[in-house]
């Protein structure tokens, strides 16, 4: 759900009858957010302003900027974004952004980083338990007939049921770009690379030997790259296989 304006925020209901997630998109006007609907989270995009109260729990994301007061929970994902905090406020700090205390009582919490990043930490750091299991499922967005970088030299196309192999396969020479395909950990992490109104979300299973993390500072740690993997079914952003009722792993619930 996209809002945009204080009005449509507080025509928002109380709770939400399946898990909804919230996304501010306020350029030009700040929005307050003084409770969050149940069974929902509430995510800051791009140059979004917002001033969050009492309890409320906020993501934030590329540009935007969170005044937080009272006791107020803000998970800070992008450089480039700012928070203001007052009261008991508490912010996670997994990106390098502009973060200031305007009050002793506010918290800043900056998560230990593993000194190199692994495929294994790297799971591990997203709470992807492989026990000990060889493969692993992560997510993709993907355009609306399942194609990633259409009509561009590394078209590729995601069917359904098809295993797809990077033909050049170079990891470890640049984060982003040519060498390798990418993956996430959630499907709606996958936002953040692209954003077409049609676009779907597929579940593809890969080996973990066959993941590439960067070990040093990657500047998009909710991606990996990875070499080879198979297209199992096409999901929603939490990851439900779409037309069944499956959890994130394709099991029967």
């Amino acid at each position: 759900m996209i809002i945009k304006t204080q009005a449509e925020w507080d025509a928002l209901p109380k709770t939400f009858q399946n898990y909804t997630e919230i996304q501010i998109h306020s350029e030009e006007t700040w929005i307050t957010v003084r409770a969050v609907p149940e069974n929902s989270k509430v995510v800051a995009w791009e140059n979004s302003k917002v001033v969050a109260w009492g309890n409320s729990k906020v993501v934030a994301w590329g540009n935007s900027k969170v005044v937080a007061w009272g006791c107020v929970s803000i998970h800070v994902h992008s450089e480039l974004a700012t928070a203001l905090l007052f009261g008991f406020s508490v912010a996670f700090a997994l990106a390098k952004a502009k973060i200031t205390k305007k009050a002793k009582t506010a918290t800043i919490i900056t998560p230990k980083k593993a000194a190199k990043v692994t495929a294994g930490s790297w799971l591990a750091a997203h709470g992807i338990d492989r026990s000990s299991a060889k493969t692993t499922i992560l997510f993709k967005r993907v355009s609306v007939d399942f194609k990633t970088q259409e009509v561009e030299p590394n078209e590729t196309q995601w069917n359904v049921g098809t295993t797809v192999t990077h033909p050049a396969w170079e990891p470890s020479v640049q984060e982003c770009g040519a060498g390798k395909f990418h993956a996430c950990p959630r499907p709606y992490f996958a936002d953040e690379f692209r954003s077409k109104p049609d676009d779907r979300y597929i579940a593809i299973e890969i080996a973990v030997k066959d993941l590439y993390a960067w070990p040093k500072n990657p500047n998009y740690p909710h991606k990996i790259a990875f070499r080879k993997g198979k297209v199992l079914f096409e999901c929603d952003k939490f990851g439900l296989k779409i037309g069944g009722t499956n959890d994130r792993f394709g099991k029967a619930v």
